[in-house]
């Protein structure tokens, strides 16, 4: 968003650049351009609206259109002189550079993303490291004790449907095969292994 704020002598300048801008590709940051001339410096209202400016961290860019020395409050920035004449490819150039990342901003970034992926690297290097020397290993006592708690758990819940339908006689074992299919689905796997391990019994 660019807003412009100017004194009643600049009026006519201020709609030739808010036509000149209306087109254009808006700038990430919010702007507010200054018209700077003898009159705007003391108007209270263009103060104010730097002000409120600079309090909501927008870009401030004055514009000489009068050779006048800026007040403390406007020297906010590298003024762009237009007291020869106003010059739009000038000002959108201005607006372009000013709005775009400043090299060292840029630089900066690129050292702090080389940072972090090298410490990410080595974090990753001493890992492997310590799982091949042994310094590192999985917790396979945990897991172990886990799977046995899980098979005592599920034998626990499924035993007693178990013994009830597990084969005792051969009569039981020729009609196995209807005891399978009345099973819950849940217990298939279950009640085939308990036959195939009577039938494993039984050869041995």
């Amino acid at each position: 968003m660019i807003r412009i704020t100017y004194s009643r002598d600049q009026q006519s300048l201020a709609e030739i650049i808010r036509d000149d801008l209306g087109e254009e590709k808006r700038p990430a940051q919010p702007t507010l351009l200054v018209l700077i001339s003898a009159q705007s410096i003391t108007d209270p209202n263009v103060l104010a609206e730097v002000d409120r400016a600079k309090r909501e961290c927008e870009f401030v860019l004055p514009i000489l259109t009068e050779h006048v020395t800026l007040p403390p409050q406007l020297a906010i920035a590298q003024p762009l002189d237009f007291s020869a004449g106003y010059n739009r490819d000038r000002l959108q150039r201005r607006l372009a550079g000013e709005t775009a990342p400043p090299d060292h901003i840029r630089r900066a970034n690129r050292r702090a993303l080389a940072v972090i992926g090298a410490i990410v690297a080595l974090m990753f290097c001493l890992a492997i490291v310590a799982m091949i020397r042994g310094y590192v290993a999985f917790p396979v006592a945990e897991y172990n004790e886990e799977a046995t708690f899980q098979a005592e758990w599920v034998d626990g819940l499924i035993r007693e449907t178990l013994d009830y339908v597990a084969p005792r006689s051969t009569e039981d074992a020729q009609n196995f095969a209807a005891t399978y299919e009345a099973a819950p689905t849940r217990l298939y796997f279950y009640v085939r292994g308990t036959a195939t391990a009577m039938a494993r019994g039984q050869e041995d």
